[in-house]
C-alpha cells in the first residue's frame, strides 16, 4: 500500500511540476515518455496497488498452520466421560463452554512446558470464573458452585499433571 501511495504522490507531483514548466517530454532511463502517459501511469499504478493491498487480505485471509491444533493432548477416556457426565448433570454443556474448555486443554499444557505460572493461574482463573458464571445463571447455591468449580478444573488440569 505504501508503495501504491508513493507511485500516486509521484505522479501527481510530476504533474503539477512539468506542467507549470510546460514540458511535455520526460526522459526516464533513456526513453521518453510524453507527460501525460507518465502521469497517469504513475498514478494508475497507484491507484491500483492500494486497491490491491486492501482486497487481497479481504479475499485471501491468512489463516495460520493448524498444527498447533492437532498436537493438543486429548483428555483419556476415564476423565473426558467424568468431565461430560458432570457437565451434563449440571446442565453447563453449551457451546460457548466447551469452546473454552477446548481452549483450555490446548493452552495449559502448552503454558506448562514453557514453566509460565501467571499464564497457567489465568487459564485457571478463567476456567474457573466462566464455570462460576454458568452455575450462578442456573441458580445453583453457592456452596455446590464452589465444589463443582473444584471438580471440573481439578479434571482439567489433571492430564497435564500426569504429563510432567
Amino acid at each position: 500500500m505504501a508503495f501504491g501511495a508513493i507511485l500516486f504522490f509521484v505522479g501527481i507531483i510530476a504533474q503539477v511540476r512539468f506542467g507549470a514548466k510546460r514540458i511535455k517530454i520526460i526522459k526516464l532511463r533513456g526513453k521518453e515518455y510524453k507527460l501525460w502517459q507518465f502521469v497517469v501511469t504513475t498514478i494508475g499504478s497507484g491507484v491500483a496497488l492500494i486497491i490491491v493491498s486492501v482486497l487481497v487480505p479481504k479475499y485471501l485471509p491468512y489463516q495460520p498452520e493448524s498444527t498447533a491444533q492437532t498436537v493438543q493432548p486429548a483428555i483419556s477416556g476415564n476423565l473426558k466421560y467424568e468431565l461430560d457426565s458432570i457437565l451434563s448433570s449440571l446442565k453447563i454443556n453449551n457451546g460457548p463452554l466447551m469452546d473454552a474448555i477446548s481452549r483450555f486443554q490446548s493452552e495449559y499444557p502448552e503454558a506448562l512446558k514453557r514453566g509460565d505460572k501467571n499464564v497457567t493461574d489465568l487459564l485457571v482463573l478463567e476456567m474457573a470464573f466462566r464455570i462460576r458464571t454458568e452455575l450462578q445463571n442456573l441458580d445453583y447455591p453457592e456452596s455446590q458452585i464452589e465444589r463443582e468449580v473444584e471438580r471440573i478444573t481439578g479434571i482439567l488440569k489433571q492430564p497435564a499433571q500426569q504429563g510432567r
